[in-house]
């Protein structure tokens, strides 16, 4: 953490100005946990935080929207993360060394645009707002977990490959109805693994994915004010909120209105010797869960609220590095809207 930076935050804070240029939201949210001492001074904070770095002000002059909050308009912007530094330790991108990985084994790098919020939730028990978005401990940059990730790429392809009977007629609950479809989908096995408590049925297995956390760049803050709903739960039709809700999201573009670009990578690992590790089912893996990724993800979108129109994504690129394929020697690398799809059928056609 850069105290020299919080330490002239807080001078300019106290002062009623503020240096843009010198400004974090990191900063901003560390200098509050040390500041505020009581909770009920946290309201006004945050409105003040609001105002001054979250808001369009369109004319109107800052002390002016202070003394009356209400004259704050125009749309929340976006604000950058300290990226920098978490590049410098190389963990936005650490490639792996597909030589030193067994035969038939696969590095695949997925390139995407996003298109609107994306959401996700930290587990900070004090903050500024209810909803923050999940950030690095350290760097405290936002980023979309591993795991959240593997889960996303298990729901597409579970969409993308579905079970022969209906999901609600796999089992009681969504954890019986995974465990029987991948007990019934070999690939599915395969690629995700299997947490099983019942080993003569369906014995625990490692998948053969392996994922890296999504970073992004920048966050912009969200307000949600649901709806009045009648006795029945729907909306009762006057379009009437009941409380605001303040989140904390990724944005979709930059402070500047540049586009924001991220990537997922992931690498699978083939055991070598092991039942179902010879290039045929490996390529067939590949292919199929690349293909329902590309068919879904951009469907579907990424993050939490994702039904809603959130985490929405178009994709921009993909590379492939793979060993042991005497067609894929060299990278696979397609570019534009169709990227993905073009990789997951190159991977299944073989040499072109």
């Amino acid at each position: 953490m850069n105290f020299e930076l919080l330490a002239e935050e807080r001078v300019a804070i106290e002062s009623g100005g503020i240096a843009a240029a010198q400004w974090t939201w990191q900063a901003h949210a560390a200098y509050l946990r040390r500041g505020v001492v009581r909770p009920e001074d946290l309201t006004g904070r945050r409105s003040d935080f609001l105002i001054r770095h979250a808001m369009e002000l369109q004319g109107v002059e800052l002390k002016e929207v202070l003394d009356d909050p209400k004259k704050a308009r125009g749309g929340a912007r976006s604000l950058p993360c300290a990226t920098r530094e978490i590049d410098r330790a190389g963990l936005c991108s650490a490639p792996v060394n597909i030589a030193v990985l067994p035969a038939f084994s696969a590095a695949l790098t997925l390139r995407f645009r996003l298109l609107t919020p994306l959401l996700t939730r930290d587990d900070d028990s004090f903050y500024l707002f209810d909803n923050p978005v999940r950030k690095d401990h350290v760097f405290g940059v936002p980023f979309l977990a591993a795991a959240s990730v593997k889960g996303l790429a298990a729901d597409a392809f579970q969409r993308g490959f579905p079970h022969g009977s209906a999901w609600t007629e796999l089992g009681r609950d969504d954890q019986t109805r995974t465990m029987r479809y991948r007990q019934d989908t070999a690939a599915a096995t395969r690629l995700f693994g299997v947490a099983s408590d019942d080993s003569e049925k369906l014995a625990s297995a490692a998948g053969r994915l392996h994922f890296s956390p999504v970073w992004f760049s920048h966050v912009q803050y969200l307000v949600m004010n649901p709806s009045k709903t009648d006795k029945n739960g729907k909306p009762d039709g006057s379009g009437i909120g009941t409380q605001p809700i303040q989140f904390e999201a990724v944005a979709p573009v930059t402070e500047k209105g540049k586009p924001v670009q991220a990537e997922i990578s992931f690498f699978y690992f083939n055991p070598a010797g092991a039942n179902d590790s010879d290039e045929a089912t490996a390529r067939a893996d590949l292919a199929c869960l690349v293909g329902a990724l590309a068919a879904w993800w951009p469907a579907l979108g990424l993050g939490a609220k994702r039904l809603a129109g959130y985490g929405a994504i178009a994709p921009l690129s993909a590379v492939c590095r793979a060993t042991g394929y005497a067609d894929m020697q060299q990278p696979l690398e397609f570019s534009g809207a169709a990227s993905w799809r073009q990789l997951a059928e190159r991977i299944a056609k073989g040499r072109a």
